[in-house]
């Protein structure tokens, strides 16, 4: 359990860039720039403070908002034809059940449906970038899913919810990609003519995060240029963490922690909220 302190940490609310896969764990080359930005949040963050960590992750997609909430959760390999090591990972971090409840209590007061689940495990949006961040896994970790109807306003309002936890020292990391469009990640694999797609919407994505934007400014990212080319119609799964982190980055602006282009043609931006 994180060291407690005699001042109450107000957390940071971080969006993150997990990756292909396992890849960055394993060391491919296009995920090491992401590798390095998830070991340097704890450079960031001041991981010894926190009481907890929600992490909303692209990869589980719910009716209604599903919180994990048992003392112990499994790891979902929830990948396919990676090297037989990926598949041997361990994160042992502790679940939060009380946390978990009072999250299910704040979205019901909220009018926003939600459940518990004790049962299943850790998809790799949760334990591949933790692995990075704190690999000591003595945090405890909640995980908290998005919603299949990838509904801008109804992420943004999750976030809003889960803002108030901030001020009792728990990060809300949310782990997806600020580009992701699995067709055109295959073509780089096929072309690498080395020629970035999404200049436009990267920065239309760091104007709403770092403030020369309104933030609800993000409700819109479907009708921006190159918005749906980024993440395609019903495929925004990796993009509604981002809107969660909006929703629970309060007032102020986030300040951007992480630039790259991936696979030498995709923009990819990291963002933290810190301030009260």
């Amino acid at each position: 359990m994180a060291n407690c302190q005699d001042s109450v940490y107000f957390a940071p609310s971080v969006f993150l860039n997990h990756g292909g896969g396992p890849n960055p764990i394993l060391g491919v080359e296009d995920d090491l720039d992401i590798a390095e930005s998830l070991r340097n949040v704890s450079k960031i963050v001041d991981m010894r403070r926190l009481k907890a960590i929600i992490v909303v992750t692209a990869h589980r997609e719910e009716e209604v908002v599903t919180i994990s909430s048992g003392t112990h959760h499994d790891l979902i390999y929830d990948y396919s034809n990676f090297p037989p090591v990926s598949y041997t990972f361990k994160y042992g971090a502790p679940g939060h059940p009380a946390l978990a409840r009072r999250v299910h209590e704040a979205f019901e007061n909220a009018g926003i449906p939600s459940t518990l689940d004790d049962e299943r495990g850790w998809d790799h949006g949760v334990f591949i970038p933790m692995m990075l961040i704190n690999p000591n896994a003595d945090i405890p970790i909640v995980q908290v899913s998005i919603l299949k109807n990838q509904d801008a306003k109804q992420h943004f309002d999750i976030g809003r919810v889960l803002y108030r936890f901030r001020e009792e020292g728990v990060a809300i990391f949310g782990s997806g990609m600020s580009y992701h469009n699995m067709r055109e990640f295959r073509k780089a694999e096929r072309i690498n003519d080395r020629v970035v797609v999404n200049e436009i919407f990267d920065r239309f994505l760091n104007d709403v995060c770092t403030g020369s934007k309104e933030k609800e400014k993000i409700m819109t990212w479907d009708q921006m240029p190159q918005g749906l080319e980024s993440h395609p119609p019903g495929e925004a799964d990796h993009l509604m963490p981002l809107i969660v982190n909006i929703g629970a980055g309060g007032e102020h602006p986030a300040t951007n922690i992480f630039t790259s282009v991936y696979m030498h043609k995709f923009l990819l931006g990291g963002f933290i909220w810190d301030k009260e």
